[in-house]
């Protein structure tokens, strides 16, 4: 069965010459180049005619100008609405102003398409897989991940998109309006051609539709794919722990050492004295100097990372928490077509904001197992110098590693359960109140 998954994912971990010829990482690539996220120019790659900062302004600037039609149009129409229809011009807006953050706090910043260029050419698992058999099964164990995790969002990006679009087709399909042309009123998924009169007007309403594929489909990327590039680092960063926790877990003891008595503590009391041998803490001293080196590694990292997608992050955490609340709010009525509506979009959100904190959350549980490992590292058996070496590195393993979103809160589970708690209480407020 692994294997079959190996195959499918893309010669998982032999044959290719780097990150960037697995499958999932080609596909990221397509569709990031589309949006302005792929670090192709940092990393040294032949770029298309449309890459580069030009076509990052592009993004951005068509984004914003989703945001004034729909601003504008909200505007001038919100009193042909009831409170519950307003809804969804609201929910675009912020998902046009979540698209819009990324395109200016990533496409637009020399700080992300610095890490970007750090994970694929230096920090990805694949440079570190060879060094012994557990970094390579965890290096296929990232693979699977990484490649599972690329067919889930990019089916949930299709059916958003899909379901987004196509269902306000298909309510004027099915009340008759594309057979009575004159003087309709065309229901549209994004409304944004204001001043123009397209809603009575079949030629308008096509122009409408195809401006509506477009945003969504180029909003949506820019969400989904980022999201799938951060849960690939995460990834990653916990395969680079899981490595350093084995290699402490498995530090080598003395050729001679004498087993202690049951029920004694590591307290340096044992039965005999035996220890390491000169050559034996010349050996633990390299191997120290490599796990200090290792940690370090991860913690840099971590640090950049959080600096470059901090107010990304934050900027989502905000999103799902405002656009959480009022998708709940169109789902709160439990009509038939406010769940066909909403209710996959809503999932679908709910889905990413469970998925991407869950994955953000394993940071933060792994440092605390190094603390663990660092502890249980035979350091009764060192001299002086090797075991001030083990306490330097105990102190630095204290300080807990988590991403910080706008260095303000942490990334994890405990910002996410605060997120469905609150839109889960307004939710079942809502509900007592009769529309």
């Amino acid at each position: 069965m692994l294997a079959r998954l190996e195959k499918a994912a893309g010669a998982a971990v032999v044959g290719v010459n780097g990150p960037k010829d697995y499958k999932y990482m080609k596909a990221i690539r397509f569709v990031l180049r589309i949006v302005s996220g792929w670090p192709g120019k940092a990393l040294g790659e032949k770029t298309l005619v449309f890459e580069g900062r030009g076509h990052a302004y592009y993004n951005t600037i068509v984004c914003f100008a989703y945001w004034v039609g729909e601003i504008a149009y909200l505007k001038k129409f919100k009193h042909r609405y009831e409170f519950l229809e307003l809804g969804q011009l609201y929910i675009v807006i912020l998902m046009n102003t979540l698209s819009g953050s990324r395109a200016c706090t990533l496409c637009l910043s020399q700080k992300y398409r610095r890490v970007a260029r750090i994970f694929i050419q230096e920090i990805h698992l694949f440079y570190f897989k060879n060094k012994s058999d557990f970094a390579m099964k965890i290096h296929v164990t990232v693979h699977l991940l990484s490649f599972l995790s690329m067919i889930y969002l990019t089916f949930m990006l299709v059916v958003a998109c899909v379901m987004f679009n196509m269902i306000p087709m298909y309510a004027n399909y099915s009340s008759g309006k594309f057979l009575d042309l004159h003087n309709t009123t065309y229901e549209q998924a994004v409304y944004c051609l204001y001043p123009w009169n397209y809603e009575t007007s079949l030629s308008g309403y096509i122009v409408a539709m195809l401006l509506g594929w477009y945003g969504s489909v180029l909003g949506g990327s820019s969400v989904a794919m980022f999201d799938l590039f951060l849960c690939l680092i995460i990834y990653n960063l916990w395969g680079h722990f899981k490595i350093l926790i084995n290699n402490l877990e498995n530090f080598p003891r003395p050729a001679a050492e004498v087993v202690e008595a049951p029920g004694e503590e590591r307290s340096g009391m044992r039965i005999g004295s035996e220890m390491y041998s000169q050559s034996e803490l010349d050996e633990v001293a390299g191997l120290l100097k490599d796990a200090i080196q290792y940690h370090n590694l991860i913690v840099d990292f971590t640090n950049k990372m959080s600096d470059a997608f901090g107010m990304a992050l934050f900027t989502y955490y905000t999103f799902h928490q405002i656009a959480g609340c009022l998708l709940l709010l169109e789902c709160s009525t439990m009509t038939a077509e406010a769940l066909t509506r909403y209710l996959p979009l809503t999932v679908v959100m709910f889905g990413e904001l469970i998925l991407l904190s869950m994955i953000f959350e394993t940071i933060g549980t792994m440092s605390e197992k190094l603390k663990d490992a660092v502890y249980d590292l035979p350091w009764e058996y060192m001299d002086t110098k090797n075991r001030k070496t083990v306490l330097i590195f105990l102190i630095r393993v204290q300080k807990p590693i988590h991403v910080k979103a706008g260095g303000v809160m942490d990334v994890g589970v405990t910002t996410m359960a605060s997120i469905l708690k609150t839109s889960f209480s307004y939710f079942a407020f809502l509900r007592t109140f009769d529309y």
